[in-house]
């Protein structure tokens, strides 16, 4: 996140800054400028959903956020404003990094989501994706080692659920 210099009125006035996600400190504003209208409304809907999920806040009594065409030609700007305490606290949190997990789904927002795994079987060496239950097993031979393949399941199984309390608050598209 990067602080902007504005360079209007306090009121109503249009940010003059690059691509990207932007904070104001002085107006307690967040502001994302995106290339074309659909992707920013898909940024609007995903900070709504990570400000409700991650920080219990109602939009339209804690925070509001829209959409509007930006100064430059073919860019458009999501503003979020922060109305009660509740939302000055998420904001400060965002900007002071103590919530770097929300601040991903922000930045992160107008991307559209995947849809899941490819359904072909794949193999990879000695490993054979999509056993009866869909988790990776050893082919069953007398060099495989049960123990290290225990482990391999339990680091996949970790990082499996880190990357989802990562992307907790962004449904699936």
């Amino acid at each position: 996140m990067h602080q902007s210099q504005h360079s209007s009125d306090h009121f109503g006035g249009e940010l003059t800054v690059g691509l990207g996600l932007w904070y104001d400190s002085e107006r307690l504003m967040l502001e994302g400028v995106y290339l074309d209208e659909v992707t920013a409304y898909r940024a609007r809907k995903g900070w709504i959903e990570a400000f409700e999920a991650n920080f219990l806040l109602e939009e339209k009594i804690d925070f509001r956020v829209r959409v509007v065409p930006n100064a430059q030609p073919g860019r458009f700007s999501v503003l979020c404003e922060f109305l009660t305490a509740c939302g000055r606290y998420a904001f400060w949190r965002l900007t002071h990094h103590q919530a770097p997990e929300v601040q991903f789904i922000l930045e992160t927002a107008h991307l559209p989501a995947f849809s899941g795994i490819p359904e072909t079987p794949v193999t990879f060496g000695s490993l054979e994706v999509r056993g009866h239950d869909d988790r990776p097993r050893p082919q069953q031979d007398a060099d495989s080692q049960p123990e290290v393949w225990e482990r391999i399941r339990e680091i996949c199984s970790a990082i499996m659920a880190t990357t989802g309390s990562l992307l907790k608050g962004r449904p699936r598209r």
